[in-house]
């Protein structure tokens, strides 16, 4: 057995924003997210809680935001997947990463990258947006029956 009880949040490196100062609020995580220079932390109650730099209000949650499942931080905006497959997004949209598709839903995985977000849909199909430098928010036209996705900072990954 560990010495930290299940939900607790463990944080080691550069404190250079604040990332490592977790705040009481986030114990109890079931999931957690590291981004640039900030934190995400899903709780069991569908709750999230965010810590570190926050100068584009990338750990500023949205007033009720509730049935939370996932998140996912890039470089200065957080992502959120809620219950009913909707995505909500927050912080930098400087290059429409933060812009979610109001028609955008049946979400089962997200992933935030550089300056770009993914979303998987529950029918195998990925969804992009934001920063296309190098085509990273231009899905191939042929990419389908996908089972998971990552965002790094310049591409992207599929299975």
């Amino acid at each position: 057995a560990g010495v930290y009880a299940a939900g607790t949040v463990v944080a080691w490196g550069s404190n250079s924003y604040g990332q490592l100062n977790i705040p009481p609020a986030a114990r109890g995580a079931t999931a957690v997210v590291a981004g640039w220079v900030h934190n995400l932390a899903v709780k069991a109650d569908g709750t999230v809680v965010a810590w570190g730099d926050n100068s584009l209000g990338q750990a500023t949650i949205p007033p009720g935001l509730a049935d939370v499942v996932a998140v996912a931080a890039g470089t200065s905006h957080s992502l959120a997947l809620k219950a009913d497959g909707a995505v909500v997004a927050w912080g930098s949209n400087g290059n429409g990463e933060g812009a979610v598709s109001p028609g955008l839903k049946d979400v089962v995985a997200i992933s935030a990258g550089y300056l770009h977000s993914l979303a998987l849909k529950r029918d195998g199909t990925v969804i992009a947006w934001g920063f296309d430098l190098g085509g990273m928010a231009s899905v191939p036209p042929d990419l389908a029956d996908v089972v998971a996705i990552s965002a790094g900072y310049l591409h992207n990954l599929a299975l």
